[in-house]
């Protein structure tokens, strides 16, 4: 007669003693391992055999401690003959790498089962300078635990309901308050703590410089356009102000109604000043009316205006065309200036973006330089403000590229002949190197350059590529003012086609003239005759060089 071995878990142990002594005594016919029966009818057997011997042994109480004895000596040389009779084949075998073998024995035969058990990942080890980062983390969080202030009613009544809690819910509320974190949580929470210092250490040197640097426009997204059908609603674009309505000839100004202090007097003659300004040079990108909203100060400026930084003082959307300033009777100056710059990308994105796509079409570099020079001319006029001066005075030139035989940026023949320009500028002080034009000309280079802390590099470099394209000699002289327009309709429209056959003009299904798309390289060249972006940029060191 065949023994049936089998490795049951926990709770099942007492079924095994059974399950054991009913195979030894009671298999008949086709009960028996060998008799046909399957593993599941063995199963059920088990369990009614534990059944019925814990039954037994509950009612053997009160005058049967005999028979309940008598069970449990049974069960107990079951389960011994049962754990003699393992063989040594059923247990784990430890096998290659983190897998194991586990026996399974079921009906008289044995079978493999393999186990794979994930190996303990060891934790990163983290660089001195990360790892002291770290330790700086928990030291400022500990700190700030220690002058926690005296908790608050509501968190009194918290804790006195936590008090009435058992002793095993106030275990789990403490451990799920404090928590674990792995040495990668902690790496990463010390890293983003230093990058908001960085930050905030960055704003505060932007905020104390000479020069306030206005943030560029491209970054001003407004949620919604005001439908051009509809009356203008200025509430639903700023609530919480009251607006006072008015217009000037160039403006639909919208002034918060005052709640304290005294406004500034002529404003709508400041902003037709710098009206004026900007039509001496660029009046043909000047087209409609333009909305200004003036905050009756730099506090409800910097809490209402959405986009509104520290350090400045206006800010453009110029998908919308509107202007958003505050007033400052003690330094309206930099207000005007700082309105004409915002003015210039206004003008420049209606006159580039013709077909009304909502989009900036304006090249960042060409906008921002533009809108710089326009800035600068409104501060005094032809004798120019303070970056006219840095013109004068700073030391920029060209950024040396490593390797033999390469002392420049360009990559034209110039920077691999005899006759190399080692200094665009014989003024005395720290150099200011300028980028390779091809790569200053990229829609990124703004943000990489606010990455070093050079965005003030970045706009004089700007300021001064489109000076030397309008404004070579510091006046608004008819002919670089033709030139100027031209290159930009050719950036903005493209060119007409017309038929070689004919000459007429390509005309769409719609009657509209096709116009052929030009690249700014390619604007260059047929206005100002620099085939390439490196011609250009010879061309320039040469203009500065003579300056």
């Amino acid at each position: 007669m065949k023994k049936i071995t089998c490795i049951v878990v926990g709770s099942l142990v007492l079924s095994i003693a059974s399950w054991g002594q009913a195979s030894s005594s009671s298999c008949t016919g086709n009960s028996c391992p060998g008799g046909g029966s399957s593993s599941i009818d063995l199963l059920k057997k088990s369990f009614q055999s534990s059944s019925q011997t814990i039954q037994g042994t509950e009612t053997a109480k009160g005058g049967q401690t005999g028979t309940s004895q008598k069970n449990v000596n049974q069960s107990a040389a079951s389960k011994k003959a049962t754990t003699t009779a393992s063989p040594a084949s059923v247990r784990p075998v430890a096998t290659q790498g983190n897998t194991l073998d586990m026996p399974l024995s079921v009906g008289g035969s044995v079978q493999s089962v393999q186990a794979t058990v994930k190996p303990v990942k060891a934790p990163a080890k983290l660089s001195p300078t990360v790892a002291q980062r770290v330790e700086d983390s928990k030291k400022k969080r500990q700190d700030a635990a220690q002058k926690k202030a005296m908790p608050t009613e509501t968190e009194q009544a918290i804790e006195k309901e936590n008090a009435l809690l058992p002793p095993s819910s106030k275990a789990d509320l403490q451990a799920a308050e404090v928590g674990t974190k792995t040495p990668e949580e902690e790496a990463a929470e010390a890293e983003l703590e230093y990058a908001v210092k960085k930050l905030e250490e960055s704003k505060e040197k932007a905020a104390s410089a000479d020069r306030r640097i206005l943030p560029s426009a491209s970054q001003n997204r407004p949620s919604k356009v005001p439908a051009p059908n509809k009356a203008f609603d200025p509430s639903a674009y700023r609530p919480g102000v009251t607006w006072m309505a008015s217009k000037s000839t160039h403006f639909d100004i919208y002034t918060q109604k005052r709640t304290q202090g005294i406004s500034s007097s002529n404003m709508p003659m400041m902003f037709e000043s710098a009206y004026q300004t900007l039509s001496r040079f660029i009046p043909w990108m000047m087209s409609g009316r333009v909305r200004v909203f003036i905050y009756q100060d730099r506090n409800s400026y910097l809490r209402y205006e959405p986009n509104a930084i520290a350090w400045s003082n206006a800010v453009a959307y110029p998908t919308r065309g509107e202007i958003v300033v505050y007033d400052d009777p003690k330094d309206k100056q930099n207000l005007k200036e700082s309105f004409t710059h915002e003015l210039t990308h206004i003008f420049t994105q209606q006159f580039f973006d013709s077909h009304k796509t909502g989009k900036l079409m304006t090249p960042l570099w060409l906008d921002e330089g533009l809108a710089v020079l326009m800035e600068d001319h409104a501060y005094n006029g032809a004798k120019g403000g303070p970056w006219s001066n840095d013109f004068k005075m700073l030391n920029f030139q060209r950024k040396p590229v490593p390797g033999p035989g390469s002392g420049f940026g360009s990559s034209s023949l110039f920077s691999s002949s005899s006759k190399r320009f080692p200094s665009a500028s014989r003024r005395k002080g720290k150099p200011v190197f300028f980028e390779p034009f091809e790569d200053f000309m990229q829609p990124d280079s703004l943000h990489a350059f606010e990455g070093k802390d050079k965005t003030q590099d970045w706009y004089f470099q700007a300021y001064t590529m489109v000076r030397f394209l309008l404004n070579p000699m510091g006046s608004s002289s008819p002919s670089n003012r033709m030139q100027f327009e031209q290159f930009t309709r050719l950036l903005s429209l493209g060119e007409p086609q017309r038929d070689p056959s004919t000459g007429f003009l390509i005309k769409d299904k719609k009657g509209n003239t096709v116009y052929e798309p030009y690249s700014v390289e390619k604007a260059l060249g047929k206005v100002y005759h620099y085939n390439t972006i490196a011609n250009f940029e010879d061309n320039f060191w040469r203009w500065a060089d003579k300056r």
